[in-house]
């Protein structure tokens, strides 16, 4: 069950690690991209990203299913594994639908809902990197 929460608590601190950055450095620096060149650099960013959550989202989502076929379910088990899906669901039906709003142009009030909206998904991949450190306790 160890390698199983290893996995799960590893995944879980990549996307916290990833959400810090991307929401200090990369969201800030999207009204730096000129006019012109914001099409080109929001569909470079949108593959990039997806890229680097995807391969995270796996992981994450192996170790939680295996740490749950490894033994009975803890209360870290049910905190770690409703933070994570809650952060993919918030992703998958609110972020990307942001992000595809900005389409071709940028928004002041669509860039700050974005930064919103990272905060909470980081705030809940916090709470499953957390939960997933103190079972490994």
């Amino acid at each position: 069950m160890r390698g199983a929460i290893l996995v799960a608590s590893a995944a879980s601190w990549y996307l916290v690690g990833l959400g810090v950055t991307v929401g200090v450095t990369v969201y800030p620096s999207f009204a730096l991209v000129g006019d012109g060149e914001w099409p080109g650099f929001r569909r470079h960013h949108s593959n990039r990203i997806s890229r680097a959550v995807g391969a995270a989202w796996v992981a994450q989502a192996v170790g939680i299913i295996w740490w749950f076929l490894s033994g009975a379910p803890q209360a870290a088990w049910w905190l770690t594994g409703v933070s994570a899906f809650a952060a993919v669901a918030l992703t998958v039906a609110v972020a990307i639908k942001i992000h595809n709003q900005l389409g071709t142009a940028r928004s002041t009030a669509v860039l700050r809902r974005l930064h919103l909206v990272h905060a909470v998904r980081t705030l809940l991949w916090l709470i499953s990197a957390l939960t997933s450190t103190i079972a490994l306790g």
